[in-house]
């Protein structure tokens, strides 16, 4: 039974396994991590697809939503069919279909409320894809208390921004957008619209981030923001720091 296991877990992850930076180290810490996705719209579908598939140990889900037929154009796990069913419910037998060594713990609320520490507590990484200002900040400010890092990702039209925050003290969310004026609109897609492969670019890109960070391997998005625009063809990193006035995390030293 153990070779019978050893060859499939060798013949599913063997692309990985050969992968330079990653090997056979690199998957088993894969698979004995904990990784918290806030948010199952357009870009927590692609995440959890590339999460699922590269043999991430748990993954802990959180969405209050349900399936709606504006999802469909980029929300690439739900079908017709799951129009109306809560989006976790879904997304949990997608991955279970996907990858059955994957634990999943549903968080089917809003998230907010006392037990939001509590709950990033028990997780090595936190991935947001939600789409608003007030929960990014809420998100953000959890991470920090509890010192977890906090990967980001946001899109408007054509384009995305991917960040990693609050890892070897570098900026947090807080840090770099002050107010929900600074690049409103990725805060809001139901006003400036996006592009369905969008949402995949970012949501890919913030999987091989977390990859990076769970392997310990590369150099991290920590203290840059990667901005990638999809009509033009061009990708550009804004440089950030931490902000001395930040009322959030000034006082806070990061793992």
């Amino acid at each position: 039974m153990d070779s019978q296991i050893d060859n499939e877990y060798f013949e599913r992850y063997k692309r990985h396994i050969l992968v330079k930076n990653i090997g056979g180290q690199g998957q088993k810490k894969l698979g004995q991590a904990k990784v918290l996705l806030i948010g199952l719209g357009g870009i927590g579908s692609t995440v959890l697809q590339h999460l699922a598939a590269a043999g991430i140990g748990k993954i802990g889900l959180v969405d209050q939503d349900t399936v709606a037929l504006s999802n469909l154009q980029r929300q690439t796990i739900y079908k017709y069919e799951d129009i109306g069913r809560k989006k976790v419910s879904v997304a949990s037998n997608f991955v279970k279909k996907l990858n059955k060594n994957v634990e999943i713990t549903e968080y089917n609320f809003f998230f907010i409320g006392d037990d939001t520490s509590k709950i990033i507590s028990e997780y090595d990484v936190v991935l947001d894809g939600t789409d608003n200002f007030e929960t990014r900040k809420l998100v953000n400010k959890h991470c920090v208390e509890e010192r977890k890092p906090l990967i980001f990702g946001g899109v408007s039209g054509w384009e995305g921004l991917v960040s990693l925050f609050v890892y070897k003290n570098s900026a947090c969310f807080d840090c770099v957008f002050t107010s929900s004026e600074t690049r409103s609109s990725f805060f809001d897609c139901s006003s400036e619209g996006v592009l369905g492969v969008t949402t995949s670019l970012v949501g890919t890109l913030m999987v091989a981030e977390t990859i990076k960070l769970i392997c310990e391997t590369g150099q991290q998005l920590t203290n840059k923001l990667l901005i990638c625009d999809a009509l033009n063809g061009a990708t550009e990193i804004l440089y950030t720091k931490k902000s001395e006035q930040c009322s959030t995390c000034q006082n806070v030293v990061q793992l």
